[in-house]
């Protein structure tokens, strides 16, 4: 299982539209590519804020079953298509993602 994890801001005043469309549509629409297993939302506050870096108002954490690429590369092929439309509220030049791809360690 791999993560990824979406650092997200608001456009200024828009934070509950942003958050009713992750809740609503985008969740809803990312968990129906096939590969993404879970999605959680979480509000964000900055313990310990470097200098220049924006003050995320989300963090999503998905999970990601078998080989991340082809399904990386299937949600951006939809990505601001109907399939996967992109809210307005989301100041997407301040949003960002990271994939952790895990290396599975089990005891014995």
């Amino acid at each position: 299982m791999h993560k990824m994890v979406v650092l997200a801001k608001a456009v200024e005043g828009k934070i509950e539209e942003l958050q009713r469309w992750y809740d609503d549509r985008h969740i809803p629409d990312l968990l129906a590519v096939p590969g993404f297993v879970s999605a959680e939302r979480h509000r964000v506050f900055p313990v310990k804020p470097l200098e220049g870096m924006p003050a995320w108002d989300f963090m999503l954490i998905y999970e990601i079953a078998g080989d991340p690429m082809p399904v990386l590369q299937s949600m951006g092929g939809m990505m601001g298509t109907e399939r996967m439309p992109v809210s307005d509220a989301l100041a997407s030049t301040h949003t960002l993602s990271l994939v952790g791809i895990s290396e599975h360690h089990q005891a014995n």
